[in-house]
């Protein structure tokens, strides 16, 4: 059964009466419709998450949210049960669709969380004599009765005791308050009026703080801030208004705002938040992008830890709808934000929409342009794409600065002077739109940092780019751009890319700005990419889906080192790649280098010569797939074995990788040898090899099984039976590390495969 992901339950005498008291009437066959209610920020959907991992039957979660429609709840329940509602547009036609659906499922349980205002069911497919049971979650008990609920549980605050001890665990276990300061700080947690949220707040806003100065002035602030947000209680508005301005900085608060512009239960991805961060000018420029997005992540980080942000995954962070609302009340002055973030507009949008005082502008949809459901569980956030088909007129917006139209149909596109008067405009995203062209107004926008056009399927005209000297971005990836853009080479400060270039005009003469550190392409049908040899300081690169022969061209000037800064390269489906480089590369080439990845390259024989190889002191990590012709990884080193033979005491037959932590070699089915020499890695901790029936021997020399412990070796039985060892004392540590797995067949690639790759490029990120 699927489990979501969720926070331990606080307060735990008040949380656990109150999860046992629903459960039971879930399991109760009397009651069908339950109904649980409190104040924001009490904690009702942690319970109802507890509650949804216990059940084994069929089950729904739909969060629901303030704008919700009927539309938008159908389609989150079809979602769910994997119905397609796309070409019905009749609300009783999809109601009766999803009553066929529901109707053949037993013992279902469905979870409607954040509910504002009563529906009818059989409206979403759920019909009373139906056998199904339905949990709402709601700030109302108005809602509850509305809704026909057979029982109702009120969520209720902590007790004193239990508040007082979730503050000082939120406090920190290093917390020693002086007996002044503590009479104080129970003060202060009486002021959070036994919320979970609020006390985790404050308690965060508060911790390492021992001047007995600042705990009264923390009071006086929680006792007497006022201000007032529809749907909120003023006393949860004064005690989470109260965290953000103990936020270090306006940086800082200004970073917590952004996310106001994103959809309701957004999920963000850490780098692509801080990715609009450093575009919109949040992070300082430090000179160095790495350290700007250390900045960001430390930043981002920060927000955590004081709870204004959730992390839900190392690859997902969430913002509480409450604290959602303050971000939005506080922005409706200064900052003036406007945000109409997914809630399904249906025309288009002209001048009257852009405010002339604005600073930051949201249509955007959500996630993926359809209902958004976790892959890790079967929540399914109700929203839907909103409608928006063209963008009309010539809004004067002076002060502007991001615009997010991402994910909205725009099937009539822009008119042509639309960003005529958007001067300070720094970040525009048209991502997922079905846009034909950008209209030439964008030629003018100098101070932009991030155009972002990925999976603009439609696009095909990009005007020139020879004004944005300041861009630090561009996304075109994914895109159907029949042209390289005019102006590539003046991007003097870009350092990010991202282009699909299949059957592009221009791929020859394409000139990069040398400032790159993150470069993604796909389908440049050249032999090489000259543009590659100069690129002293990029740091990522992947390469999909071309016909190149080899990654770098011949090099007559041998003084230049290539790729001297790259830290993760990716190579994948290039069917006619011979190597990485036809001619001579000098040392220091790719000496920074920690992950690689080659995958689907049908024609490589091998990955690199062994001079190379042993030079790459940072690798980390190495995954070869599919790579049908590969008889070698490394090639080379013949003569040092001759030398060996003739001498016992040599070393020159032995390389030392150090830093290698994992090697995956799957569906190789001509390969021979790892390499010639053996491999000294003391830090690898772990080994897959699949689908390599040739290969009989594992040149590692791992000096002990430690590191190895922790992930283990793992390929098929018979594979690992007919190895050979020039040491049976290696046989006989590895063995019980061996780790029996399926053979693999054909080019499918294994989803903990990619887990391990994005694993790796996170600590390497984290360095």
């Amino acid at each position: 059964m699927r489990i979501m992901p969720t926070t331990k339950l606080v307060g735990r005498t008040t949380a656990e009466r109150n999860l046992e008291q629903i459960w039971e009437s879930l399991m109760d066959h009397e009651a069908r419709i339950i109904g649980v209610y409190g104040m924001g920020g009490v904690g009702k959907t942690t319970i109802m998450r507890h509650i949804y991992n216990r059940i084994k039957s069929q089950k729904i979660w739909v969060t629901v949210s303030n704008d919700s429609s009927i539309e938008r709840l159908q389609n989150s329940i079809a979602q769910a049960i994997g119905l397609d509602l796309s070409n019905e547009h009749d609300e009783m036609r999809r109601s009766m669709k999803l009553f066929e659906a529901l109707k053949r499922r037993e013992k279902l349980i469905v979870i409607f969380d954040d509910v504002w205002d009563s529906f009818p069911l059989e409206m979403v497919g759920i019909a009373e004599d139906m056998a199904c049971k339905i949990v709402l979650t709601t700030r109302s008990k108005n809602v509850c009765r509305a809704m026909n609920c057979q029982k109702t549980f009120e969520v209720k605050v902590l007790s004193t005791e239990e508040a007082w001890e979730l503050f000082k665990e939120k406090l920190g276990v290093n917390a020693v308050l002086s007996s002044e300061v503590e009479q104080i700080a129970k003060l202060v947690t009486k002021e959070c009026a036994g919320l979970p949220l609020g006390i985790i707040t404050v308690a965060s806003a508060m911790r390492e703080k021992n001047d007995i100065r600042e705990w009264r002035n923390a009071l006086e602030e929680l006792q007497c801030s006022t201000m007032d947000i529809e749907g909120m209680d003023d006393k949860v508005f004064r005690i989470l208004k109260f965290s953000y301005e103990r936020l270090k900085n306006e940086k800082i608060q200004s970073c917590f705002l952004y996310c106001a512009l994103f959809p309701e239960d957004y999920e963000f991805s850490p780098k692509k938040l801080v990715r609009y961060w450093m575009a919109e000018g949040l992070i300082d420029d430090m000179g160095d992008w790495g350290k700007e997005i250390d900045k960001g992540h430390t930043i981002l980080n920060g927000l955590i830890d004081v709870c204004m942000l959730v992390r839900r995954s190392p690859s997902c962070v969430i913002m509480h709808d409450l604290i959602r609302d303050l971000a939005i009340s506080i922005t409706r002055k200064s900052p003036r934000f406007v945000v109409k973030a997914g809630i399904q507009i249906r025309r288009s949008i002209g001048t009257e929409e852009f405010p002339e005082d604005a600073d930051r502008i949201s249509f955007m949809r959500n996630v993926g342009g359809k209902n958004t459901r976790s892959r890790r569980t079967n929540q399914t956030i109700a929203s839907t794409r909103n409608k928006i088909e063209m963008l009309s007129g010539e809004p004067n917006c002076p002060k502007l600065s991001t615009l997010l139209l991402r994910e909205n149909l725009l099937w009539g596109n822009i008119s042509h002077e639309f960003f005529n008067r958007m001067n300070s405009l720094r970040v525009l995203d048209l991502s997922d739109t079905q846009i034909k062209y950008l209209p030439a107004s964008v030629s003018n926008l100098e101070n932009l940092h991030a155009l972002l056009l990925n999976r603009c399927r439609r696009l095909r005209e990009v005007p020139s780019l020879a004004k944005l000297k300041r861009l630090r971005i561009l996304n075109l990836f994914d895109t159907d751009i029949k042209e390289v853009p005019d102006g590539m080479e003046c991007l003097v400060n870009l350092k990010q890319l991202y282009v699909s270039f299949e059957n592009v005009v221009g791929c020859n003469s394409l000139v990069l700005p040398d400032g790159i550190v993150k470069l993604e392409m796909e389908g440049c049908d050249l032999s090489s990419l000259p543009c590659l040899s100069h690129l002293q300081r990029v740091q990522k690169c992947s390469i999909g889906h071309s016909s190149m022969e080899w990654l770098l061209p011949i090099r007559d000037d041998s003084t230049i080192t290539s790729l001297p800064s790259i830290r993760k390269l990716s190579l994948q489906w290039l069917p006619n790649l011979r190597g990485l480089c036809e001619g001579f590369l000098r040392p220091g080439s790719f000496s920074c280098l920690k992950i690689m990845r080659v995958i689907g390259c049908q024609v490589l024989e091998n990955l690199m010569s062994l001079e190379l190889f042993q030079h790459l002191q940072c690798l980390e990590y190495i995954h070869i797939q599919a790579c049908s012709k590969m008889e070698e990884v490394i090639k080379g080193g013949e003569e040092a074995m001759v030398e060996e033979e003739g001498d016992n005491n040599n070393n020159n037959n032995t390389i030392q990788l150090r830093k290698l932590r994992k090697l995956i070699l799957r569906n190789l089915r001509k390969l021979k040898s790892i390499c010639k020499q053996v491999i000294i890695c003391p830090s690898l901790n772990r080994i897959v090899i699949e689908g390599c029936p040739r290969l009989k021997k594992i040149p590692l020399s791992l000096d002990n099984s430690s590191s190895v412990k922790k992930g283990g070796i793992e390929g098929s039985k018979e594979w690992w039976d007919a190895l050979a060892w020039d040491d049976p004392n290696t046989q006989t540590l590895l063995q019980p590390l061996f780790h029996e797995v399926r053979e693999v067949e054909g080019l499918g690639m294994k989803r903990r495969a990619e887990e391990n790759l994005e694993e790796v490029a996170s600590t390497s990120r984290q360095r």
